[in-house]
């Protein structure tokens, strides 16, 4: 079956899913879309002027279909919690949640901050979103 036709199902069967692609690169898409099937990825950031900044608003409960770099879904998740604080406020908690490198809040805070500030963006006290999410189906 082809993406395309994989994607019509998904989307009858969950006609609200947003769609997401994690990381800044065609390799951390594929990366992290694993990670995220895997179960060891529970959790995502963006900036709280990113989050503002969508017109398509993130909201707990609502499904997402996971993709990777070529298109083709890799799975289904549920938003479960979102938390809004600032970036100096993060905890080892959410940190590890978010399943990169070896998932300590030193390693979130050197490429979270690498990537706030390639955008732009970054300063410790900046607003951030944390989405906690939950893998309800494979694809």
């Amino acid at each position: 079956m082809k993406a395309i036709e994989i994607i019509k199902l998904i989307e009858n069967k969950y006609p609200k899913a947003g769609h997401w692609v994690f990381g800044d690169s065609p390799s951390m898409h594929d990366e992290l879309a694993k990670l995220v099937a895997k179960g060891i990825k529970t959790a995502t950031t963006c900036s709280f002027h990113s989050y503002e900044s969508d017109d398509s608003k993130i909201t707990v409960g609502n499904h997402y279909i996971v993709f990777g770099s070529k298109g083709n879904p890799t799975c289904i998740v549920r938003a479960t919690a979102m938390h809004l604080m600032r970036f100096s406020e993060m905890t080892e908690e959410l940190a590890r949640k978010e399943g990169e490198g070896d998932r300590s809040l030193a390693h979130w805070q050197l490429e979270h901050q690498r990537f706030f500030e390639e955008s732009g963006e970054f300063s410790p006290n900046m607003e951030i979103v944390v989405i906690e999410f939950k893998v309800v189906k494979l694809t």
